[in-house]
């Protein structure tokens, strides 16, 4: 089990400990990137997003809120079968900390389940809400704003333009802490062993992403 979704000792889930290690999981870019909370260095949107959404879902079956399951699906029309990845949910439930992306997800994966359409690309894009221009930049606003709740990142709320309202993030002393405590081995491991002794299920998760973005 990936004691860190659980264990009050240990308050940063999986996403959590990506987000805020972004340099140890996402390339330096010049364009497509995004600036860390914890430093000036810039990394690629796009990696630092799939990073989190694959150690969000992979973090959720090892703490057993679900598991990943490939079967056959309808596609055209149901003319033809397609394999995809479907979060199949645990009974009974297991609790996750409240508003993180990880419990998000298990609270989809429950409904989801219910009308057959529980895999991973259903799930990602129902979770994203609406159509953006830079879909990556809304995945990690959606991130940020689950962990504000949670208590990890401060948010203000800034005019721009004097029309629109764009809310500001940062980094809090006590979570910066927390970060400094916590290694990020076991996130890497998390990662790493679904990539090298499951390729296929690394794969369809790849693309379920990569479609609903």
């Amino acid at each position: 089990m990936f004691t860190n979704i659980i264990d009050p000792n240990n308050p940063l889930t999986p996403s959590e400990v990506v987000f805020l290690n972004g340099e140890l999981f996402a390339k330096k870019v010049v364009l497509g990137n995004v600036e860390l909370l914890h430093s000036a260095e810039k990394v690629s949107v796009a990696e630092l997003g799939k990073a989190i959404l694959m150690s969000a879902i992979l973090g959720c079956e090892q703490a057993g809120a679900f598991r990943l399951e490939l079967r056959e699906r309808k596609a055209m029309l149901g003319l033809r079968k397609v394999q995809g990845l479907f979060a199949v949910p645990a009974t009974p439930r297991v609790n996750l900390p409240e508003h993180s992306l990880e419990a998000t997800f298990s609270e989809l994966a429950t409904h989801l389940a219910l009308k057959d359409k529980n895999d991973i690309y259903t799930m990602i894009y129902t979770w994203l809400r609406q159509d953006a221009v830079s879909p990556w930049n809304t995945a990690l606003e959606l991130v940020q704003a689950g962990m504000a709740r949670r208590g990890l990142l401060e948010a203000v709320q800034e005019k721009k333009l004097k029309v629109f309202t764009v809310t500001r993030y940062s980094l809090p002393e006590r979570t910066l802490r927390l970060t400094k405590g916590q290694s990020v081995g076991a996130v890497k491991a998390l990662l790493d062993d679904c990539e090298r002794t499951r390729p296929e299920v690394w794969k369809e998760l790849e693309a379920g992403i990569k479609k609903a973005i």
